[in-house]
């Protein structure tokens, strides 16, 4: 018999503080290798609301694919027992976002929220991160992400040169990098101890420049 079950990860975070600008993620899995991703960033709120807004986004995505069998895991056991009903809600402000997830969770025939360990929830928390132009170091593959300088070698400029036209193409505003950069998903924001360092993509980042008309 075949097995027609979808699985699916969400994860939401908040960028710096909490409350904070808010990215979602998701993955959707098929039974027949279909992949789907979410990675959005969803405005200022709280991380608790961003788990929840990644969960209905989750939901609305299966319910879009015509999903009829569906497990769901994520690493918040707030919103994961909340909608299931094992916990009451404190916050007033999550009862409207429970009861959204709730009522999409009733449309897919079969539906289960399982909870897991951040460890086992990575791709999604990867996205939701991603959304905010942030990422973990350890997921960073250093062949297509690097600095400036490295990006620059090939086309016989200085980082300083590459980074004048980055801010000629409003891809950098006073050597950080700018919405637009984040949007066109040339960079990364990879924390460090003091912060955070950037890394750039080293094929998009060239293409968005030539897309500006600032390299050749």
């Amino acid at each position: 018999m075949k097995d027609n079950t979808w699985k699916a990860w969400f994860d939401g975070a908040t960028k710096g503080t909490n409350p904070g600008i808010r990215g979602i993620g998701g993955v959707l899995k098929g039974p027949g290798g279909e992949l789907i991703e979410i990675c959005e960033e969803i405005g200022h709120g709280t991380n608790n609301e961003a788990e929840y807004t990644a969960l209905m986004a989750v939901l609305d995505a299966a319910i879009q694919a015509g999903v009829e069998d569906l497990i769901v895991y994520g690493d918040s056991q707030l919103v994961i027992n909340q909608v299931n009903g094992a916990w009451l809600i404190k916050a007033k402000e999550l009862v409207p976002l429970c009861q959204t997830a709730v009522s999409l969770k009733a449309q897919i025939p079969n539906v289960k929220l399982c909870w897991v360990a951040r460890t086992e929830n990575t791709e999604a928390d990867v996205l939701s991160k991603r959304a905010l132009g942030v990422i973990d170091a350890d997921a960073l593959d250093r062949a297509v992400w690097m600095k400036i300088s490295e990006i620059a070698k090939p086309f016989g400029l200085s980082a300083v040169a590459l980074g004048k036209k980055m801010t000629k193409a409003k891809l950098r505003e006073n050597g950080k990098p700018t919405q637009l950069a984040i949007e066109k998903g040339v960079v990364l924001r990879v924390p460090n101890n003091f912060g955070h360092d950037d890394y750039w993509h080293r094929q998009l980042l060239p293409a968005a420049l030539r897309e500006a008309l600032f390299l050749d």
